[in-house]
């Protein structure tokens, strides 16, 4: 292996993931205030909040473990040439990694299932997340067996092949689900312009979980690159994705809460109308709205024309044009 030595990419790491982590935990404050601000206890969504706070805690033990880490190695060990060739001592920080990395995909796959409503969708999504947890189970193991001299152990075809499966199942999963949702917002988006006269407002919500699915997945593909050229700046590339995973998940969510403080009628993209509600378009043509049904694709609730909104709803009409 040339290049960076693993006692240089653990310094490097602790700092750069020591920066995301502060990011991180600004937005984690955002993302609380987000889900409860002027709101009802009914209308918090709980199971994200508790999601955040999953995320957020798991980031924080990621950071406090990596830290101890470069502590040890360069202060206590005495030897930090030795201490960082031991990869093993890595597999209480990668067992968080994959708790991460499992939370976030069963989020991102639950967000799929909310704004479809069909079980179907989400089926193969389940089964790359189901190969993640067994690859990355896996994977953790077979890192805590390797030779506590040689750190270049890690990059061995034994090894090797469970960890490029890990990457690559998690990168299929993500890139798939993310996909599945992104379809059914521009689906979404698509039917609404024929009743609207300006971009609809899932428009916002479309570009961002695009992005943040973006950024997540060329963070994977990076480890994978740095993993497969057997360079020791994967040990930074991890680090940073531990933090990467609970930034793109505040992200989705303070974009949402964002649009639902801009609108003085209604919370995210719920709208209450009747039945005879009519939308303000140009004359001579008017849009009677027949039906209209709200699904909450920020996951808390999902219903037809729901009472309690949570953070991103998507509304769907089947509309008659009327002719004055």
């Amino acid at each position: 292996m040339s290049g960076i030595t693993v006692k240089a990419a653990a310094l490097l790491a602790i700092i750069i993931e020591s920066i995301l982590y502060g990011i991180s935990t600004f937005l984690f404050g955002i993302t609380v205030w987000s889900l409860t601000y002027q709101r009802n206890p009914a209308e918090v969504s709980r199971l994200m909040l508790v999601a955040a706070c999953l995320l957020f805690i798991l980031g924080t033990m990621h950071v406090i473990v990596d830290a101890n880490h470069v502590w040890q190695g360069f202060i206590s060990s005495g030897n930090a040439d030795l201490f960082f060739e031991d990869v093993s001592k890595n597999t209480f920080k990668n067992a968080i990694y994959e708790v991460e990395t499992l939370v976030g995909d069963a989020i991102l796959i639950y967000r799929c299932y909310m704004v479809w409503q069909r079980i179907e969708v989400i089926i193969i999504p389940i089964i790359g997340w189901l190969a993640v947890v067994a690859t990355g189970t896996h994977t953790v193991w077979s890192i805590s067996q390797l030779s506590p001299t040689n750190a270049g152990t890690v990059f061995l075809e034994e090894t090797g092949k469970w960890v490029i499966s890990f990457y690559s199942t998690a990168l299929a999963t993500n890139v798939l689900a993310t996909s599945i949702l992104a379809l059914r917002l521009w689906l979404v988006h698509r039917r609404s312009l024929g009743v609207q006269m300006t971009r609809s407002r899932v428009y916002p919500i479309l570009l961002i979980i695009i992005e943040c699915g973006a950024l997540y997945s060329m963070s994977l593909v990076t480890m994978l690159a740095s993993y497969l050229a057997a360079s020791n700046s994967a040990y930074i590339v991890i680090d940073m994705i531990g933090q990467i995973i609970p930034i793109t998940f505040c992200l989705i969510i303070i974009r949402t809460a964002m649009l639902r403080l801009d609108d003085g009628t209604s919370q995210g993209l719920y709208a209450r109308t009747k039945t005879s509600d009519r939308l303000p378009v140009v004359r001579p043509a008017k849009v009677h709205i027949d039906h209209m049904t709200a699904t909450d694709t920020d996951l808390g609730k999902a219903s037809a024309v729901s009472s309690a909104p949570t953070d991103v709803e998507v509304v769907t009409y089947h509309s008659t044009v009327r002719s004055t």
